[in-house]
């Protein structure tokens, strides 16, 4: 099939669990023959635009537009007189739509799929021309702006109440302009499909991920040592590391003394907590993920997947994770992870690991077996396919597939 895939963000370099995941997609819808086009843009304040290319042009044909989302004062005034979403109006760019309006015209695509909820703007001329959509939430956006709204001021929360009113109604129309729309998760499929109405068909085709990546070469100090993925742009994730550090790591530090806390993604702080060690964001993930330690995963996250989960399970690594994580992987306490949703339960998971090498075994054994039976690319990419065609054989346009 020929297949444009348009996003908000280029899949490489892939520093975050979206990138990563459409980056891995397009590696196992290549590998499995199709053509791929990627529309997207480029911050060229932080990437090198032919770099970028450069890495994608063995994946696919990259289309990459040089641009910079809107300033702040532009997108609240843009979006207050369009009555659009902020996130919407943020990554709605001339040029992009204009770049996919060209290429339809001059190629014939069989399906165009869109990245996550926001890129359905640039989607306006496949809607024009009839050329079937696919839509993938990685999450449900309206959610994530309900749940950052209790980390916010009393001034800034009926902002994002409001914002999270406006994504839910456009998240809504964006699936009804679909064929079809993929959710990484069963609670998030619900949750759409309660957004879509009677008809929005939702399926749900979980992350897919690599079953045979190795642990990294380095080990931390530590006995355990203990690993926790940060991100300094999300303020749930920021306030859930911050938490860790301040009120279960020291709890763990009484009762497992040898042990080392390291974070990554943050390459400096002013906290001198007993153990904890700070790292930078690493320029290759297989650093974040070194032999003979533990992943926790704290994080209050109401939608999405966690993808440090699937790597720490495809890099042989025992988790320790929160009970929302826990639903979105559709892991059990004690088979595929741990589960710890205080500082009590994080230190006893912490101790029984330590004491118990059978049951981290148990964690690693499990972990890579859920791996393999839900998000192998042997089973995500013929299930992403059979959408494909079922949405190109619907359409009018769709009277052949691999012109």
């Amino acid at each position: 099939m020929k297949i444009m895939f348009l996003a908000t963000k280029t899949p490489w370099p892939p520093i975050d669990g979206g990138r990563l995941l459409l980056l891995k997609t397009m590696d196992g819808l290549a590998a499995a023959g199709h053509e791929l086009s990627l529309v997207a843009p480029v911050n060229t304040r932080y990437f090198q635009i032919e770099m970028v290319r450069k890495e994608l042009s063995t994946r696919c044909r990259p289309y990459l537009v040089p641009a910079r989302t809107r300033g702040l004062i532009s997108t609240l005034v843009t979006a207050e007189a369009r009555r659009r979403p902020l996130t919407v109006v943020r990554h709605s760019l001339d040029q992009v739509r204009r770049l996919v309006a060209r290429l339809l015209s001059e190629e014939k695509y069989d399906i165009v799929h869109a990245e996550q909820q926001q890129a359905m703007v640039q989607a306006e001329a496949a809607t024009a021309s009839g050329i079937p959509i696919i839509l993938r939430a990685q999450n449900v956006e309206s959610s994530l702006w309900r749940f950052a709204s209790q980390y916010r001021t009393p001034l800034l929360r009926p902002l994002f109440r409001r914002e999270e009113r406006r994504l839910a109604r456009w998240e809504g129309r964006s699936m009804r302009n679909a064929a079809s729309t993929m959710a990484l998760t069963r609670m998030d499929a619900e949750a759409l499909r309660q957004l879509g109405g009677p008809g929005t068909r939702v399926e749900v085709v979980p992350a897919l991920f690599d079953t045979s990546q190795k642990q990294g070469s380095n080990q931390l100090p530590g006995d355990p040592s203990i690993v926790l993925l940060a991100s300094n742009k999300w303020l749930p994730n920021r306030d859930a590391v911050w938490s860790f550090v301040a009120d279960t790591w020291p709890r763990i530090q009484q009762v497992l003394p040898s042990a080392r806390l390291h974070v990554f993604g943050i390459a400096r702080s002013v906290d001198e907590s007993r153990g904890v060690i700070w790292h930078p964001a690493p320029s290759s993930s297989t650093e974040a993920f070194p032999k003979n330690s533990v992943v926790v995963i704290p994080a209050r996250h109401p939608t999405g997947v966690p993808m440090k989960c699937l790597e720490a399970w495809s890099r042989g690594l025992p988790v320790v994770g929160s009970s929302e994580a826990a639903r979105q992987v559709e892991a059990e306490d004690g088979r595929e992870m741990m589960i710890a949703d205080d500082t009590e339960g994080f230190a006893r998971a912490m101790v029984l690991l330590y004491e118990n090498p059978e049951m981290a075994e148990k964690l690693r054994s499990e972990g890579a077996r859920a791996l393999r039976e839900k998000h192998s690319p042997e089973i995500i990419i013929p299930a992403i396919e059979s959408l494909y065609r079922e949405a190109v054989s619907s359409s009018p346009t769709g009277s052949g597939i691999g012109s």
